[in-house]
């Protein structure tokens, strides 16, 4: 299984962490436990069988008395079983001979004087048996069940192992809550790079008094800043720019315009030179046009307030005013949007522009509603645009290479409609038309001004 994220990580190592401390504990306590539980029984059933040895003892003290008979007066626990090794034989508590003896290790160690006590295994069940020596070379021997002490050690061993799982699960807890309080900082941070990146340039991550922290936030703030101050600079420039220049471009097509007057007066040749004049000129002034609605769009100097709009009748209205069919338009449903009127009705002419200029024109205009958005889609009769040039198109004077038709516009139609689309909350992009030709479909949110 993989684990992804940095917070899937760290909770990881907490899992880990808490399942190898708990383990660790846990076969420790279990250690100590099972070996102060087995000693205490041990001692327990050595005691009893030495009590019990002493008691025979003295029986056998008794002139005339049996060993039988000695073994007769003990009254053992329950499941304990009693055998007496005396002048040779082997006796239990029952007369007869016993059905198991002891092993022989505790067999030496008695018959070396010593006690002692080992587990053993009579017929599938578990049994200490303590050994005891006794005078004259006997011997006595007690088996006590150890089922219960078995069955204690197992509960034990299940509760240990559960209370790791437990531990293991709430180190995950733990790490999950720690990751949480390490990331918030980075996620502030994520969320202010992401309203920097849609357009919001005056965000800020907040002042934070954490030593660890603060360095961070000023960096970050201070690489804000100087990006705004440097797009401001940019835009300011291209504003600047493009008003100075209309000044002296006001000028020459005032003078080409004189001149065409008076065209007919002018030889051929200098009668196609104006032509080419007043074209170029023509085309200058458009782009400069472009380069100031750009910049306006960029500076967020947009004109006019935000209005809810109804988008059939905005594209119709585009529609008529261009002088295209009306019967383009494919919206069988009234939507509702926010927007500023003159700015998407600019953008709608951009598009309808481009797609006469370069894909051969417009062969239909759709409008579509999908849950909280509404598509807007323009298809026209070109060979389409090549994929790893389509996200291209919408930069400032890119145009498309290829097939796409001879006519070149200024480069900034789409970059206008991107940035007008964009500052509506809106997107675009460009796709294949299912009659083969290039589709640009802009989505804007549905609903009222807020």
């Amino acid at each position: 299984m993989s684990v992804s994220g940095l917070r899937g990580r760290v909770m990881l190592t907490f899992a880990v962490g808490g399942a190898l401390l708990s383990l660790l504990m846990a076969v420790a306590v279990f250690a100590i436990s099972r070996g102060y539980l087995t000693e205490q029984r041990e001692r327990s059933a050595e005691r009893l069988a030495a009590a019990d040895a002493d008691f025979i003892a003295s029986r056998l003290a008794v002139p005339g008395a049996t060993a039988e008979q000695a073994l007769a007066f003990v009254d053992p626990p329950k499941e304990t079983s009693l055998v007496l090794e005396h002048d040779g034989r082997w006796l239990s508590a029952s007369g007869d001979e016993p059905p198991d003896l002891p092993p022989d290790s505790l067999r030496r160690m008695v018959a070396a004087g010593e006690s002692g006590v080992l587990p053993v295994t009579v017929q599938d069940r578990p049994y200490l048996v303590a050994g005891v020596p006794m005078a004259g070379g006997s011997a006595y021997y007690e088996f006590t069940p150890a089922v219960e002490l078995q069955a204690t050690i197992r509960v034990l061993g299940t509760v240990l192992i559960l209370s790791a799982l437990a531990a293991t699960g709430g180190a995950a807890l733990l790490g999950r809550w720690a990751s949480g309080r390490v990331l918030a900082p980075l996620r502030a941070l994520s969320g202010t790079a992401s309203s920097i990146a849609s357009g919001n340039l005056d965000s800020r991550l907040p002042e934070d008094n954490d030593r660890d922290l603060s360095p961070m936030v000023r960096s970050f703030n201070a690489m804000v800043d100087s990006l705004q101050s440097r797009i401001a600079r940019e835009r300011r420039f291209v504003g600047d720019v493009t008003h100075e220049l209309r000044t002296p471009l006001t000028t020459l097509v005032t003078s080409v315009q004189v001149m065409e007057r008076h065209a007919e007066e002018l030889p051929e040749r200098s009668r196609r030179a104006l032509s080419l004049v007043s074209g170029e000129l023509d085309h200058l002034r458009g782009m400069l046009e472009d380069l100031l609605d750009l910049a306006r769009a960029e500076a967020g100097l947009h004109s006019g307030e935000v209005e809810a709009l109804e988008l059939r009748e905005l594209l119709a209205n585009v529609l008529s005013v261009t002088g295209r069919p009306a019967d383009l338009l494919d919206a069988p449903a009234e939507v509702v949007v926010p927007g500023r009127k003159l700015a998407l009705v600019r953008a709608m002419t951009n598009l309808l522009d481009n797609a006469d200029r370069h894909g051969g024109g417009v062969t239909a205009l759709r409008l579509r509603v999908t849950g909280s958005r509404a598509a807007v889609e323009v298809d026209d009769d070109g060979p389409g645009v090549p994929p790893e040039e389509r996200d291209r198109v919408f930069a400032r004077f890119a145009t498309g290479r290829g097939a796409r038709g001879s006519s070149a516009g200024t480069g900034l139609g789409l970059a206008l409609v991107a940035e007008t689309v964009a500052a509506h909350g809106g997107n675009v992009h460009c796709g294949d038309s299912p009659t083969g030709g290039a589709r640009f479909t802009v989505t804007l949110p549905v609903g009222e001004p807020r």
